[in-house]
């Protein structure tokens, strides 16, 4: 396989036309989860944001966001929860936007092991060989469950999720229970070094680290923000990539841990636009519109002109080139060439490269790139001379374009002053406010209306309520809520006060 570790993903191989998932070759994809959330109208899941709030140019200067249309400037998506982690100071932290419980040592076996000794120790845990600190179903997790852990804005995740609360989690790749499709000899990993890369490894190969979790099943550990959907993958395999019955290997094939994805998959309205049931993203159908590659500034602009007027639109003005998690959710882990949902009704789909809109942190002179034909997603220069194809998205989950400057919360007497101020808001209707009386709580809503926007695009405004019934002493969590003319909310906070009224005795 060679060494996988310590290698950017944009010289893994995998990049240029005519990729083809070869038995023997690491293929690294982004460690952008296909992450979802519980089911809401607009479709069966909502995609949270990648993480990513910074934007650059081509040559990997940070420049300011504003009308980019790059992931930085957009954030589609579900926010993460504030704290992101729990640690529960037993030998377990949870993730509180998927629910899952994972252990704080990433890596309790205490080394590198193949993927059958990944799958036994997992199993030991539970048998009660191993430590499994209260707990007899933990599982090695499938590949849309280690993507999870992953944040886009940071150059290095092994770095990021040790100030988070976990130990020992290293730079080099973790097993998942996913096997690969291409090559079922093989099987999916997650690499923790360079800003996180997914790609799949021998299974019989002693390079990859063991990470156990369990739970996260749509908030079944009361702590949920959104559910995982399921990888697609319902076989398992051994070793050498004989196909075996499930029963007790502990694969993803046995396990499918995630949210079922809905049938139909996909509405093709017949306009030029198909929906997706399971995300709620509306595509183009044609998935090559410019009819040929652009670099990443020119996909960028071609999108700009869509919602312009100057290409086809399809009577709407809100096309995005997506973000990873977004091109990453058409990914089926059970099939390959294309690594697609059976029965999908798009036209001209290439199974090569394919631009989203994230910048890699590690190296932000590239962004993010989704192969077709396999699902992986590497690191493609955004100045390079052999450009990629371009398919815009709309819809599903973006964030408001309110820009907020400070939002607190003040003790005085018996009251709890909320403040905040916008430096601009456009397209704001107003917001609302919420409190609970704890971080983790149940958030209720405090104003009885809307508040009103009374901030512009060129100057923003200073709001403020008062909150009277609270009681002395008692420590308050407020959020704040800005909604667009759309409907399109982001919740800001929490913030925390505690009234603290002092009698004076005569």
């Amino acid at each position: 396989m060679g060494n996988h570790r310590g290698v950017a993903p944009t010289n893994l191989g995998l990049q240029k036309e005519g990729v083809r998932m070869k038995k023997r070759i690491v293929c690294f994809t982004v460690l952008m989860l296909v992450l979802i959330t519980a089911v809401v109208s607009a479709g069966t899941i909502n995609l949270p944001k990648t993480g990513q709030t910074k934007c650059y140019d081509t040559a990997g200067i940070e420049i300011s966001c504003t009308g980019t249309g790059q992931d930085g400037n957009i954030q589609a998506g579900v926010a993460w929860p504030e704290p992101r982690f729990t640690d529960n100071g037993d030998g377990t932290v949870t993730d509180n936007l998927t629910g899952l419980m994972w252990t704080t040592n990433s890596d309790l076996p205490n080394g590198e092991r193949t993927w059958q000794q990944a799958l036994d120790y997992v199993k030991g845990m539970n048998e009660g060989t191993y430590s499994n600190f209260g707990y007899t179903d933990w599982r090695l997790p499938n590949v849309n469950e280690l993507e999870s852990l992953v944040n886009a804005n940071e150059a290095n995740s092994a770095t990021w999720l040790n100030a988070q609360g976990f130990t020992n989690v290293q730079g080099g790749s973790y097993w998942s229970s996913t096997s690969c499709a291409s090559g079922p000899d093989g099987a999916w990993i997650v690499s923790m070094w360079g800003g996180g890369g997914v790609g799949y490894d021998w299974k019989s190969y002693y390079g990859s680290y063991v990470w156990p979790v369990r739970g996260g099943q749509c908030g079944s550990l009361d702590h949920s923000v959104i559910c995982l959907p399921k990888t697609g993958q319902t076989k398992c395999y051994n070793t050498s990539g004989g196909e075996i019955p499930c029963a007790g290997t502990g694969q993803d094939g046995e396990i499918q841990a995630g949210v079922a994805w809905p049938s139909p998959r996909f509405i093709d309205y017949g306009d030029g636009t198909v929906t997706d049931n399971l995300t709620g993203l509306m595509w183009t159908t044609n998935s090559d519109l410019p009819n040929g590659q652009r670099t990443w500034q020119q996909a960028l602009d071609y999108v700009k002109g869509m919602n312009e007027g100057t290409y086809s639109n399809f009577g709407f003005t809100d096309w995005r080139l997506p973000n990873v998690n977004e091109h990453h959710s058409l990914t089926d882990y059970s099939k390959y060439n294309p690594a697609w949902p059976a029965g999908h009704p798009f036209t001209n789909v290439q199974a090569v490269n394919y631009w989203s809109s994230t910048a890699y942190a590690y190296y932000p002179g590239d962004a993010w790139v989704v192969v077709m034909w396999s699902g992986v997603v590497h690191g493609g220069s955004e100045s390079t001379p052999d450009p990629y194809y371009v398919w815009p998205v709309r819809g599903g989950q973006v964030r408001t374009l309110i820009e907020l400057s400070t939002f607190t919360a003040t003790p005085s007497g018996r009251a709890v002053i909320l403040t905040w101020t916008t430096a601009s808001e456009i397209d704001n209707a107003g917001f609302n406010l919420y409190r609970a009386e704890s971080e983790n709580g149940e958030y209720v809503k405090l104003n009885s209306s809307l508040i009103p926007a009374q901030g512009s695009p060129t100057s923003g405004a200073t709001y403020q309520y008062i909150d009277n019934d609270v009681r002395n002493r008692k420590t308050y969590y407020y959020k704040l809520e800005d909604i667009d003319l759309n409907g399109v909310s982001t919740l800001h906070g929490p913030v925390s006060a505690t009234p603290r009224v002092i009698h004076n005795l005569r």
